[in-house]
Protein backbone atom coordinates (compact mmCIF):
# COMPACT_ATOMS: atom_id res chain seq x y z
CA UNK A 1 0.00 0.00 0.00
CA UNK A 2 1.80 3.31 -1.15
CA UNK A 3 -1.02 5.36 -1.28
CA UNK A 4 -2.96 6.94 2.10
CA UNK A 5 -6.26 5.00 2.45
CA UNK A 6 -9.42 7.60 2.53
CA UNK A 7 -11.10 7.60 5.41
CA UNK A 8 -14.49 8.08 4.34
CA UNK A 9 -15.02 10.94 6.73
CA UNK A 10 -17.74 13.48 5.79
CA UNK A 11 -17.03 16.61 7.22
CA UNK A 12 -14.71 19.18 6.21
CA UNK A 13 -11.55 17.70 7.69
CA UNK A 14 -10.80 14.36 5.72
CA UNK A 15 -8.63 12.25 7.65
CA UNK A 16 -5.71 10.65 6.19
CA UNK A 17 -4.52 6.69 7.12
CA UNK A 18 -0.67 6.73 7.85
CA UNK A 19 0.72 5.02 5.11
CA UNK A 20 2.60 1.52 5.86
CA UNK A 21 6.13 2.05 5.54
CA UNK A 22 7.92 -1.08 3.16
CA UNK A 23 10.19 -1.86 6.49
CA UNK A 24 7.33 -2.76 8.33
CA UNK A 25 5.91 -4.85 5.69
CA UNK A 26 9.22 -6.82 5.90
CA UNK A 27 9.36 -7.11 9.96
CA UNK A 28 6.02 -7.91 9.65
CA UNK A 29 6.68 -10.69 6.68
CA UNK A 30 10.11 -12.38 8.61
CA UNK A 31 7.71 -12.97 11.71
CA UNK A 32 4.73 -14.36 10.10
CA UNK A 33 7.16 -16.27 7.60
CA UNK A 34 9.66 -17.61 9.89
CA UNK A 35 6.91 -18.59 12.88
CA UNK A 36 4.86 -20.83 10.14
CA UNK A 37 8.19 -22.29 9.21
CA UNK A 38 9.24 -22.86 12.59
CA UNK A 39 5.61 -23.85 13.40
CA UNK A 40 5.35 -26.59 11.17
CA UNK A 41 8.22 -27.84 11.71
CA UNK A 42 7.80 -28.58 15.26
CA UNK A 43 4.74 -30.18 14.20
CA UNK A 44 6.47 -32.60 12.19
CA UNK A 45 8.83 -33.13 14.76
CA UNK A 46 6.69 -34.24 17.50
CA UNK A 47 6.82 -37.49 17.50
CA UNK A 48 10.53 -37.98 18.36
CA UNK A 49 10.08 -35.50 21.03
CA UNK A 50 11.99 -37.44 23.85
CA UNK A 51 10.05 -38.40 26.97
CA UNK A 52 9.93 -35.17 29.13
CA UNK A 53 10.74 -32.86 26.69
CA UNK A 54 6.91 -32.15 25.79
CA UNK A 55 6.59 -29.13 28.02
CA UNK A 56 9.37 -27.64 25.99
CA UNK A 57 8.38 -28.62 22.49
CA UNK A 58 4.94 -27.12 23.60
CA UNK A 59 6.41 -23.49 24.27
CA UNK A 60 8.49 -23.57 20.97
CA UNK A 61 5.27 -24.00 19.25
CA UNK A 62 3.53 -21.46 21.41
CA UNK A 63 6.17 -18.79 20.62
CA UNK A 64 6.04 -20.03 16.82
CA UNK A 65 2.36 -19.11 17.23
CA UNK A 66 3.18 -15.73 19.26
CA UNK A 67 5.48 -14.68 16.15
CA UNK A 68 2.52 -15.64 13.73
CA UNK A 69 0.32 -13.13 15.70
CA UNK A 70 2.58 -10.64 16.43
CA UNK A 71 3.92 -10.39 12.69
CA UNK A 72 -0.29 -9.84 11.86
CA UNK A 73 -0.42 -6.79 14.77
CA UNK A 74 2.84 -5.09 13.55
CA UNK A 75 1.57 -5.09 10.12
CA UNK A 76 -1.91 -3.53 11.38
CA UNK A 77 0.36 -0.98 13.37
CA UNK A 78 -0.87 -2.34 16.70
CA UNK A 79 0.83 -3.81 19.46
CA UNK A 80 4.35 -2.60 18.96
CA UNK A 81 6.47 -3.42 22.22
CA UNK A 82 4.65 -7.02 22.10
CA UNK A 83 6.06 -7.34 18.51
CA UNK A 84 9.41 -6.03 19.56
CA UNK A 85 9.64 -8.02 22.26
CA UNK A 86 8.56 -11.03 20.88
CA UNK A 87 11.18 -11.09 17.79
CA UNK A 88 13.87 -10.40 20.34
CA UNK A 89 12.93 -13.16 22.44
CA UNK A 90 13.03 -15.37 19.24
CA UNK A 91 15.92 -13.67 17.90
CA UNK A 92 18.16 -14.86 20.80
CA UNK A 93 16.64 -18.31 21.38
CA UNK A 94 17.25 -19.34 17.72
CA UNK A 95 20.72 -17.75 17.76
CA UNK A 96 21.55 -19.82 20.90
CA UNK A 97 19.71 -22.65 20.22
CA UNK A 98 21.21 -22.50 16.32
CA UNK A 99 24.11 -24.98 17.13
CA UNK A 100 25.47 -25.15 13.68
CA UNK A 101 21.97 -24.98 11.68
CA UNK A 102 21.70 -22.71 9.09
CA UNK A 103 18.18 -22.17 9.17
CA UNK A 104 17.85 -21.67 12.70
CA UNK A 105 21.33 -19.52 12.10
CA UNK A 106 19.13 -17.40 9.32
CA UNK A 107 15.98 -17.16 11.23
CA UNK A 108 17.58 -15.45 14.43
CA UNK A 109 19.51 -12.99 12.51
CA UNK A 110 16.31 -12.03 10.70
CA UNK A 111 14.45 -11.80 13.80
CA UNK A 112 17.10 -9.35 15.01
CA UNK A 113 16.77 -7.27 11.99
CA UNK A 114 13.12 -7.16 12.77
CA UNK A 115 13.94 -5.64 16.06
CA UNK A 116 16.20 -2.68 14.25
CA UNK A 117 13.26 -2.66 11.84
CA UNK A 118 10.43 -2.06 14.09
CA UNK A 119 12.45 0.77 16.58
CA UNK A 120 13.26 2.40 13.48
CA UNK A 121 9.66 2.70 12.65
CA UNK A 122 8.25 3.57 16.11
CA UNK A 123 7.00 7.03 14.93
CA UNK A 124 4.23 5.01 11.96
CA UNK A 125 2.85 2.78 15.36
CA UNK A 126 2.30 6.37 17.10
CA UNK A 127 1.06 8.12 14.25
CA UNK A 128 -1.33 5.08 13.41
CA UNK A 129 -2.25 4.96 17.30
CA UNK A 130 -2.99 8.78 16.95
CA UNK A 131 -5.30 8.22 13.78
CA UNK A 132 -7.34 5.19 15.63
CA UNK A 133 -8.37 7.04 18.57
CA UNK A 134 -9.29 10.15 16.21
CA UNK A 135 -11.29 7.62 14.04
CA UNK A 136 -12.48 6.52 17.48
CA UNK A 137 -13.68 9.65 18.55
CA UNK A 138 -15.37 10.54 15.65
CA UNK A 139 -17.05 7.51 15.05
CA UNK A 140 -18.87 8.39 18.77
CA UNK A 141 -19.73 11.67 17.67
CA UNK A 142 -21.24 10.92 14.90
CA UNK A 143 -24.71 10.12 14.78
Amino acid sequence: MTEPERSGATDDVELVRPARPALVELAAAILIVGGTLQLFSGIATLPSVPPGAEPFAGLALALDAASIGSGLLARTGRAWLISLNVAAILGFLDLLGSGGSPLLLMLGVAEVAVVALLLARKPWFDAMSRWRADQTARARLSP
